[in-house]
């Protein structure tokens, strides 16, 4: 069965603490991941071909992967668009509406540093060089806490905000922290968002509900050999050990 692969970044930048070391991946060090997925075969797909896929069952290539960046921090126009443009791959950015222009307010000091959020003209440039732009809500808030009326404000405000500044239809959200419920998903839906991320690992398929996307967190320090062993599993979490226990299990489920 056809599967894709569903990257998620953060921040493309230095760590300034030890909190951000999971979030902060060096800009070198993205530029490698990218390199090795592409010379391992992997072919880089844009959110609206993703989109296309469960709504007009348009293929995706083998080996497909999309980039996804959450939040909207200022580096992922200083530091991730000249890569992207080099590599000529697509992305999307999930961006926290209220907070643009501002810095990442919602992240508790002093255990992360504060960091520059995008600006619409940062953002404008992107898109007119092809960077997707979708909803990551007005707050970030942990949508599960707070009530439907306010979790419809979040929704509907970002989505129209990045329509009128982008003058394109914005149809592609991320749940922040990852939080959802299925009545969470309801309100996506009707807030007339197509795909949603999620942070649950795993790969995605025609069966994936396509407001319930998988996606495969790459953390700051993960080294090539953890990506790469990331996108072979769909995990979050590499190990040296990982495919020992795996093919272990399997070997004894085979013979149990």
């Amino acid at each position: 069965m056809n599967r894709f692969t569903i990257l998620m970044y953060h921040m493309i930048s230095e760590p300034k603490t030890a909190a951000e070391v999971k979030y902060a991946c060096r800009p070198k060090q993205f530029e490698q991941h990218l390199q090795m997925l592409l010379s391992a075969g992997f072919k880089p797909v844009s959110i609206d071909a993703v989109e296309d896929y469960y709504t007009l069952q348009k293929p995706l290539p083998d080996k497909a992967f999309l980039i996804t960046l959450d939040d909207g921090f200022e580096d992922n126009y200083s530091n991730v668009f000249p890569i992207l443009q080099r590599y000529k791959i697509p992305a999307v950015i999930y961006l926290a509406t209220g907070l643009l222009g501002k810095t990442n307010q919602w992240m508790n000091a002093p255990t992360f540093s504060e960091r520059k959020m995008l600006s619409w003209t940062q953002i404008q440039d992107m898109a007119n060089h092809g960077i997707h732009f979708g909803s990551h809500t007005v707050t970030h808030p942990k949508l599960t806490e707070l009530d439907d009326d306010r979790v419809s404000y979040e929704l509907a405000d970002s989505k129209q905000i990045i329509e009128d500044r982008l003058g394109a239809e914005c149809r592609h959200f991320a749940y922040p922290y990852g939080l959802l419920t299925e009545k969470t998903r309801a309100l996506v839906q009707q807030a007339g968002f197509k795909t949603a991320c999620s942070t649950r690992s795993g790969f995605n398929n025609a069966e994936r509900d396509p407001l319930m996307l998988h996606r495969i967190e790459v953390y700051g320090d993960d080294s090539t050999w953890k990506l790469k062993q990331k996108v072979r599993f769909g995990i979050n979490d590499a190990s040296l050990f990982f495919p020992l226990k795996y093919y272990s299990a399997r070997l004894l489920a085979r013979v149990g």
